[in-house]
């Protein structure tokens, strides 16, 4: 029968995500939790240990990046129709100046940092996986990773770019939406390790080797949540299964569990926020979380993964070999959620692809 396998993040400290690869390795392995079959039900629904300093500095990271935008916005909103022009010229200065103000690029600093690993406790960050597929993917060759549901904000995926660089054992980045890069104070989060969203930019970093992580439902998937069930938007969006097709790069199925339970949100029942969100690029809905505030609600959040899903390399791929495909990751997510919900403490969740 097939073992059940699960690394909890937050139970390594600095020294050990600074070792050489192999030396982590070894130690991470001695780590895994196992169970024959399926874990219990409740048995990795536990939550991590965290000082009030390191939930402090998550809530204070919090409200800058997820706050900072929306202070921003009002500011500019009053400015516009109360303030000076010289007061509206002064703030147009200043968000162009967090929209493009260089980066540093720190991502090997940050995914040992302290912040991480607070961030890792305040989540209780999981990889949960079945037999040899956390091998299996380390063996493959670079692909690209896709775990709905996207939620408010897909907390999961963004911790999974330090988390599979220090656990997973291959370079990978995450690619969010373009917007991202250049909103103010929210692009903060790109100092994991990002590359655009765009096809072309996702095949240039397999070609060099880097597999790639995205949010496959996308902004779209933010208005198909419901509080009862996990609802996915999926069954339509088939870019990912022609891009692999194309390039030729294995699908990574995973499940981002937690995702959706992080903030709550309102938008109206009309369509009309959703349709603005994909004309803009960006979300434009209501959102709270801990204390009525834009900060992340502490919930568990796991990520779930498969082996990799071999992809042919066809330059024109058909419609039915683009259909195929997207069917084979579809089932793949589905398993993964259905074998696995009962040990995170969601049994009471069931799984929909629309």
């Amino acid at each position: 029968m097939c073992v059940s396998r699960c690394t909890e993040t937050w139970r390594f400290d600095r020294e050990a995500l600074e070792l050489p690869a192999e030396a982590r390795r070894t130690l991470v392995n001695s780590q895994v939790k196992e169970a024959v079959g399926s874990f219990a039900p409740g048995a990795l629904a536990g939550s991590a240990p965290i000082s009030l300093i390191e939930e402090s500095a998550v809530i204070g990271a919090f409200l800058v990046v997820m706050g900072g935008p929306l202070a921003l916005l009002a500011s500019g909103m009053w400015i516009a129709l109360f303030g000076t022009w010289i007061a509206l010229g002064g703030w147009l200065v200043l968000s162009l100046a967090l929209a493009y103000h260089p980066l540093p690029h720190c991502a090997d600093e940050l995914r040992a940092s302290w912040f991480v690993r607070a961030l890792y406790k305040y989540f209780s960050y999981r990889f949960v996986w079945s037999g040899d597929d956390d091998k299996l993917s380390q063996q493959s060759k670079p692909w690209f990773g896709a775990g709905p549901p996207h939620g408010v904000l897909p907390l999961a995926n963004l911790l999974s770019i330090p988390a599979i660089n220090s656990f997973g054992f291959v370079h990978f980045v995450g690619a969010p939406a373009s917007v991202v890069f250049h909103t103010p104070f929210l692009r903060y989060m790109t100092m994991l390790g990002c590359v655009d969203v765009s096809g072309a930019s996702m095949a240039k970093a397999v070609a060099a080797g880097t597999c790639v992580g995205i949010v496959p439902d996308g902004i779209a998937g933010i208005f198909k949540c419901k509080e009862e069930d996990e609802v996915v938007f999926l069954k339509s969006r088939k870019g990912l299964a022609k891009l692999a097709l194309r390039t030729g790069t294995p699908i990574l199925p995973a499940y981002s569990v937690g995702n959706t339970a992080v903030f709550g949100a309102w938008f109206d029942p009309f369509g009309i926020m959703e349709a603005l969100s994909r004309k803009a690029q960006t979300s434009l809905f209501l959102y709270w979380g801990r204390f009525g505030l834009p900060i992340p609600r502490r919930v568990n959040i796991t990520m779930l993964f498969g082996a990799p899903i071999s992809v042919e390399h066809i330059e024109h791929p058909s419609q039915q070999q683009v259909d195929e495909l997207h069917e084979k990751y579809l089932q793949a997510i589905q398993q993964l959620f259905d074998k696995h919900r009962a040990a995170l403490g969601w049994n009471h969740k069931t799984l929909r692809v629309v």
